[in-house]
């Protein structure tokens, strides 16, 4: 089983509140193979690629569902954690343990 972490808490809360997160990695990954995830303290995930991000102004849809107060203060971590490329994700959960 493919394991996914959330370094930042306010992203994992957003998953477990709400059921639904969108969050940004600096990997693309594609294929069933990585479609189901588990997210420790949440559960079984079902994680679905949404597309490549190349600046802020791709995020501000999102940022509703993604555990941030603004695009902003998203943006920072994200260039903090991912140095190259940047591919959005919507992850949900599927079964809660």
């Amino acid at each position: 089983m493919n394991k996914m972490r959330f370094d930042v808490s306010c992203v994992k809360e957003e998953l477990k509140k709400k059921g639904v997160v969108f969050t940004v990695r600096g990997y693309l990954l594609e294929g069933i193979d990585y479609r189901f995830v588990y997210v420790d303290g949440v559960g079984l995930c079902w994680r679905e690629l949404v597309g490549e991000i190349r600046g802020k102004n791709d995020l501000v849809e999102f940022v509703g569902r993604s555990g941030f107060s603004n695009v902003d203060g998203w943006w920072l971590k994200i260039v903090g954690f991912c140095g190259g490329k940047k591919w959005l994700y919507r992850v949900m959960v599927y079964r809660n343990g």
